[in-house]
């Protein structure tokens, strides 16, 4: 039985992974048809914009968790915050588009790395986080 739907999740696994690649392939070959190179070029500039738009949103978590800790009166972290809290919660944040999301992964990463702060973040903060939309975003910053 537990292997049936392990299979069954592998297929769904795959199934996905496929679509992702058609989707891809298809975006790299919708560029390319228009600057006249090949697919590989195409998902190249693809590829390249998402990075450079990943890159600029983790330079500005950077400069918002500075100010923060600025704020505090602190010239930088404190305490190392563990890797099982901060790789997950710098992936998200570096993927948040808006500005005052954004603010609140910068401010939970302060939290996470003023030993001062008296506040333990969880691993449970960052999936919470990530399902958050900007109006719920206000309200928490409201309450």
């Amino acid at each position: 039985m537990v292997l049936d739907e392990e299979a069954k999740a592998t297929q769904e696994i795959a199934k996905v992974a496929g679509k992702i690649t058609d989707a891809a392939r298809e975006t790299g070959g919708f560029i390319a048809r228009y600057i006249g190179g090949s697919l590989e070029q195409g998902i190249g500039i693809f590829e390249d914009k998402l990075k450079y738009m990943r890159w600029e949103r983790q330079v500005r978590l950077m400069q918002r968790a500075d100010e923060f800790l600025r704020e505090r009166g602190l010239e930088g972290p404190t305490r190392l915050v563990p890797m099982k809290i901060a790789i997950p919660l710098l992936q998200a944040a570096s993927l948040e588009e808006d500005d005052d999301l954004q603010d609140i992964w910068a401010r939970l990463l302060v939290n996470a790395a003023d030993a001062g702060s008296g506040v333990e973040v969880k691993r449970a903060y960052i999936s919470i986080l990530e399902d958050f939309d900007p109006l719920e975003a206000k309200i928490l910053q409201k309450i």
